[in-house]
């Protein structure tokens, strides 16, 4: 028997029970929102009478405020301890359309400071059913405008100002709002919440926003939003712990998952033990986002995931953060260049870099954060750029393992127009926000301990000049680059497959050269302890430049030419 079906009885039997005996069905442990005077007919403003719903269940010690199909318009609702929200099938909390009607929840997060439904300091809250909380974006989101870019001067990219001319354009740019509700479901300083089954779409703004939180289920939940809404992310989580999301679909304008974005001093909590599996992801901006947040974010999982967007998984330090002990495995990335909104095709892109100033608050440049222990395992890829590793201070970034990464580098309809770059935004100075960049497949800067195992590369062979080398790596330490096989981005150019610059404690080992390699590795200023060994360089006309790069790296067991 189905669960709404099971529920609708349990009600016909609690309200024959209650004529017979007396006792009003507002003392049953289910609280019809339509027996409070709720009309689910997309016309009336039900926000008295649903609330009055939930408030009943609190004052009775707490049970489910049900709602049976229909459209019940809402303002702003408070949740409390001991609630369940259950939307039956066909039942749709919807947002309503005039800003007034979102009360102040006394708590501010990047200027949001409402919520259709929220909850403060509450436990054991859940919201089911297979109904759905719709945002009623199209009442706040101006079609016919053009939302503008922001935090970057185009004069620092390839194209210059054609770079900010060309995009966006056209229908499937980033639209402009008005002003607009802060966040659909919001949970702060609250414990053991779940979310199951439930549809939460059309969001004009944040979808879910957890808040120093812990003990978070979300499982079957559709996140259905407009990719063309800004800022409509579907799940933030900052400064909260042990959260599980899993089998979800998910469609977000903005970033799909977001770790400890922004608590902007909701408490001074670490964001620990969240693990996500089993969800597909598709997003204008990061399909998953860590950081940065100002606060430590440490042991996280993320598995089984399919992510289509603009960036696919994005890991960024900005201030003083320590990021640490992550693990992603078994993951499918299609990322893109596109028109407007963040992120520049990257398949995975881990910065560190000082923030400077972000809504009017000055950062200090030189308290930087750290970001290190991070797993890629079972990757496959099909990019339009490359995987991105940047730290601007030397070591700030540590022990980063790639193994098993199969990776289709793919040609862009925006690639003249739009690529060539490389993206930090924001950051303390424009000329490293978007900047006119080379692009390899795989680039590395101020990392201490790489490794690249098990690196699989093919492209496409129409590449813009500025794509060049496949792995490029400089200013770092104690890197392992084992078992790759590819060639160079463009066979045109003069590029080594593998380039390695201003570096210490190199080893690149059991590679194979593809056909039509010219030179397969190029050193410059690489130090101590460095070894090029039992690689298959016979399909490469020169194995190592310059010739006497053997002086400062070991060669040992390599096949080569004749």
């Amino acid at each position: 028997m189905k669960t709404t079906h099971l529920i609708k009885c349990i009600l016909v039997i609690l309200l024959i029970f209650s004529e017979k005996s007396g006792m009003s069905i507002q003392n049953s442990p289910f609280f019809n929102v339509v027996d409070y005077g709720a009309v689910g007919d997309n016309k009336i403003l039900n926000t008295n009478y649903i609330q009055s719903a939930i408030t009943a269940c609190a004052k009775a010690g707490g049970g489910t405020v049900f709602f049976p199909s229909g459209t019940y318009l809402s303002g702003s609702l408070e949740v409390f301890s001991n609630i369940t929200l259950h939307l039956d099938a066909g039942a749709t909390i919807k947002g309503s359309p005039n800003v007034s009607d979102y009360k102040n929840m006394g708590r501010t997060s990047e200027q949001r400071n409402t919520s259709l439904i929220y909850g403060i300091n509450v436990s054991n809250v859940a919201i089911t059913g297979h109904g759905s909380i719709d945002g009623n974006d199209s009442a706040f989101i101006d079609w016919d405008v053009i939302h503008p870019e922001c935090c970057y001067d185009p004069e620092y990219t390839r194209q210059g100002k054609n770079y900010q001319n060309a995009f966006p354009d056209g229908p499937a740019a980033i639209k402009n709002h008005d002003m607009r509700p802060g966040i659909l479901i919001t949970f702060i300083e609250s414990n053991n919440i779940l979310m199951r089954d439930v549809t939460i779409k059309n969001a004009p703004n944040w979808c879910v926003h957890l808040a120093c939180c812990d003990r978070v289920e979300i499982t079957g939940v559709d996140f259905l939003n407009s990719l063309l809404v800004p800022n409509a992310d579907a799940i933030d989580i900052s400064n909260s712990k042990n959260v599980n999301i899993s089998d979800c679909i998910i469609i977000a304008g903005d970033d799909g998952i977001a770790i400890s974005p922004c608590a902007d001093g909701f408490c001074k909590s670490e964001t620990e033990n969240i693990n996500v599996s089993n969800c597909t992801i598709t997003s204008r901006s990061s399909g998953i986002r860590i950081g940065w947040a100002a606060k430590n974010i440490h042991n996280c999982t993320f598995q089984n995931l399919v992510i289509y967007s603009n960036r696919g998984i994005g890991i960024f330090s900005k201030e003083n953060e320590v990021i640490e002990d992550l693990l992603f495995d078994n993951i499918i990335i299609n990322t893109r260049l596109h028109t407007g909104w963040w992120g520049s095709g990257e398949p995975i892109h881990i910065s560190e870099i000082p923030l400077g100033t972000w809504y009017g608050v000055e950062q200090n440049i030189k308290n930087h954060g750290v970001i290190r222990n991070i797993r890629f395992s079972n990757i496959n890829i099909i990019s339009e750029s490359c995987l991105l590793i940047y730290g601007y201070y030397p070591n700030s970034i540590q022990n980063i393992d790639f193994i098993n990464i199969r990776h289709y580098f793919k040609s862009s309809p925006y690639g003249l127009t739009r690529g060539g770059n490389f993206e930090l935004r924001p950051a303390f100075d424009n000329k490293y926000a978007v900047f006119k960049h080379d692009i390899p497949a795989f680039y590395a800067k101020n990392v201490s301990g790489l490794t690249i195992s098990k690196y699989d590369l093919t492209c496409d062979n129409d590449l813009p000049a500025f794509c060049t080398s496949a792995i490029f790596c400089e200013d770092f330490s104690n890197i392992k680059i084992d078992g790759f096989s590819g060639t160079k981005l463009n066979p045109g150019n003069d590029y080594a497959v593998i380039q390695l610059k201003n570096g210490t404690n190199a080893t690149v080992k059991d590679c194979t050269a593809k056909p039509g390699t010219n030179v397969f590795l190029e050193i410059e200023n690489i130090k101590d302890n460095s070894f090029f060994m039992n690689n298959d360089l016979r399909e490469a006309r020169t194995a190592i430049s310059p010739s006497t790069a053997g002086n400062n790296f070991k060669c040992i067991n390599n096949l080569e030419a004749k």
